[in-house]
């Protein structure tokens, strides 16, 4: 793994090299940075949140009906014939099987609507980049993460968040 991730290294740096004596024009850009710098994520958090309140909420009480049921049992428990305890324990167990359902549901549906939402900003990064590559008329545009070095002229990263600010 380490080997590949130092091949790869090595051919970003000839790659770069290639462009640069081909007088190519070449950029930086950090994605991630654009990404947490977007102001549609904090409308989408809220979207999403509006979205899957009402599960939320669905959720948060069966947690605390099951404690609830918890609590009275444990209380209840040393004047309880053996029928009660089994039954008391089939609902517990009910309960935390309708609980485990509803959570896993919950959240598996959350992760793909985020999911959803990120590609979608992605793709506005990536429309951003493209429109300054063409305008710029550059030749190769590199995640910031990949290079060790650059020269600040180089790095249009408030290039792009201006653009996917609008």
């Amino acid at each position: 793994m380490n080997r590949l991730i130092q091949l790869a290294g090595a051919l970003v740096l000839v790659m770069t090299a290639t462009f640069a004596q081909a007088q190519g024009k070449i950029a930086v850009v950090d994605t991630a940075e654009v990404f947490q710098k977007m102001p549609q994520r904090d409308v989408v958090r809220n979207q999403l949140q509006n979205e899957f309140a009402s599960r939320v909420k669905e959720v948060q009480q069966l947690e605390q009906q099951g404690r609830s049921f918890v609590e009275k049992q444990q209380k209840d428990m040393a004047f309880m014939n053996d029928s009660q305890k089994a039954e008391a324990q089939k609902k517990l167990n009910d309960m935390q099987a309708t609980f485990v359902q509803k959570a896993r549901s919950l959240e598996q549906d959350r992760a793909k609507r985020e999911q959803e939402e990120r590609q979608k900003m992605l793709s506005r990064i990536k429309g951003a980049i493209d429109d300054i590559t063409k305008a710029q008329g550059l030749d190769l545009v590199i995640e910031r993460g990949a290079v060790i070095y650059v020269n600040p002229s180089l790095d249009i990263t408030q290039q792009v968040i201006s653009r996917v600010s609008k």
